[in-house]
Formats: structure tokens, C-alpha cells, sequence
């Protein structure tokens, strides 16, 4: 089978309101995404399908809102690799959920900071470099269910690691 790349910027530049969100990302299975995105305003779904993230070695994909401002990101099913220092990364007041993923080969697979509220559900992370899941302050917020951790670096969870 043939596997085709393409920009996730591109996807979410384009992308239109669906499903009750302002930006509804479809993917297709077919194709592999590369690079990260940036959200800062509204709200976003990435409805993945099984398809793949790439982020080569990049940031990954960054959620932050400002107190007062609804900004939420929900994925699901997407399999987020390779990020540099993070798959998905919520601060501020941001918000969001994280359904049927897998995070794979990345620093941190998800990781929160400052009031960000996640929910995380059958999800698995795996092989990064240190944490699965990490909570870099004591104010988020986290979720986690039904989900799976293994050959993460230093822990599968990490909770209240400062700095």
C-alpha cells in the first residue's frame, strides 16, 4: 500500500467548523501528518481515524488559553509520535479530551501545565523518552482512565513534577 504525507498545519489552516467545534480536522488513515500545530483560540477536534501525527522531532501540538477564553482541543483516534518535547501540550485554562490515541517515541506524550482540565481515555503511551503522561504543576486538572503505559523512560505518570 502506498502511504502519502502531508502538513497537519495545512489540514488545520483548512479546516472547517463541524460536529459543534470551529475547526474540525478529518483524517485520513492513508496519509501520514507531519509537523505540529499551534491553538490559541476556539475550539478544535482532530478526528483522526487511525491515521498518524508525525511530529519529526518538532514540538508537537500546543493548546493555551488565556482565563475567560474557551479554547479546547479533543483528539481521538490518532496515534501522536516523535515530538521532541511533547505530543500534546495544554496550559493556561485550556481544555480538553484525549480518546483512543497512542502516544509513541515522544519526550513527554502528554503534558500539562498552569488550569488546563483533560480528560484521558483509552489511550496508550509508549516508548517515551520520560514520561506518558506528565503534570508539570499542582493546579491541572487530569483524567486518566482505561489507559495503558509501558518502556516509558522515568515513569508511565508523573504527577506535581515542578519544573
Amino acid at each position: 500500500s502506498l502511504t502519502f504525507s502531508e502538513s497537519l498545519w495545512n489540514v488545520y489552516f483548512d479546516a472547517e467548523p463541524g460536529e459543534g467545534y470551529d475547526k474540525h480536522l478529518v483524517l485520513d488513515p492513508n496519509v501520514v501528518y507531519t509537523g505540529g500545530i499551534g491553538i490559541y483560540e476556539g475550539t478544535v477536534l482532530i478526528d483522526g481515524n487511525g491515521a498518524v501525527i508525525d511530529l519529526q522531532d518538532g514540538l508537537g501540538i500546543w493548546v493555551t488559553a488565556e482565563e475567560g477564553q474557551e479554547v479546547i482541543l479533543d483528539v481521538r483516534y490518532t496515534t501522536i509520535m516523535n515530538g521532541h518535547d511533547y505530543g500534546i501540550y495544554y496550559a493556561g485554562y485550556s481544555e480538553g479530551s484525549i480518546r483512543n490515541c497512542n502516544f509513541i517515541n515522544d519526550n513527554m506524550g502528554v503534558k500539562l501545565l498552569d488550569n488546563s482540565n483533560v480528560m484521558i481515555k483509552n489511550c496508550n503511551f509508549i516508548n517515551n523518552e520520560q514520561y506518558g503522561v506528565a503534570i508539570v504543576s499542582e493546579i491541572p486538572v487530569c483524567n486518566v482512565s482505561y489507559c495503558n503505559g509501558w518502556n516509558n523512560g522515568e515513569e508511565d505518570y508523573m504527577e506535581n513534577c515542578p519544573g
